[in-house]
């Protein structure tokens, strides 16, 4: 499939999310989307995830809307998608991982946090000063107090370095549901002093 139908797919498939939503989220989720492509997941999983992402966003950000909205983003999804695309599908897994992918490394702390929090995960984000090149990456990520079957549930993306090396930590992926707590900390660019 070529690179401009897969986007288009995702465009779609992102217009289904509230309009807040999309402008608070919509660029990052389109970074990730290309990332996710780009290291050979299949487009079916994608869109899989994003619409129920779509669907629960409708459900609990809307409280009088609720089942009307969640129903209306899953049609339009639907109907916006090749059934040529469906063809192929398998049972999906990537509806019940989320995958957070740092996009803007100086605003890494409020990405991470708002992903977070729109999947209603308790992740605490915290910030260290750091080298330019460590900016924006995720320095150590710390479990406690989660089910047994949590072990080793949370896997470390990694990509560029934001001084253009490779091998930093800029995305995780977790499951939706996961039980316990979480601190992530992320690399923030040191404060200059200023001598008077």
């Amino acid at each position: 499939m070529r690179h401009s139908q897969a986007s288009r797919i995702i465009a779609a498939t992102l217009r289904c999310y509230p309009a807040l939503w999309r402008s608070r989220h919509g660029d990052e989720a389109t970074a990730l989307a290309s990332k996710l492509l780009e290291d050979g997941n299949p487009l079916w999983s994608i869109v899989a995830s994003f619409l129920g992402g779509a669907a629960k966003e409708r459900v609990f950000r809307k409280p009088s809307f609720r089942v009307g909205s969640a129903l209306a983003a899953m049609t339009i999804g639907i109907a916006a998608i090749p059934l040529a695309l469906f063809a192929s599908l398998a049972p999906a897994s990537a509806s019940t991982n989320i995958t957070v992918v740092i996009s803007k490394p100086g605003d890494a702390v409020r990405q991470l946090e708002a992903a977070f929090a729109a999947h209603h995960l308790k992740i605490a984000v915290d910030k260290r000063p750091v080298a330019t090149d460590l900016v924006g990456s995720i320095l150590s990520v710390s479990t406690s107090g989660g089910a047994s079957g949590n072990a080793g549930a949370i896997n470390e993306l990694h990509g560029q370095c934001n001084g253009g090396g490779t091998g930093c930590i800029d995305g995780l992926v977790l499951p939706l549901h996961y039980s316990g707590l979480v601190r992530v900390t992320v690399g923030a660019a040191t404060m200059a002093r200023v001598d008077r």
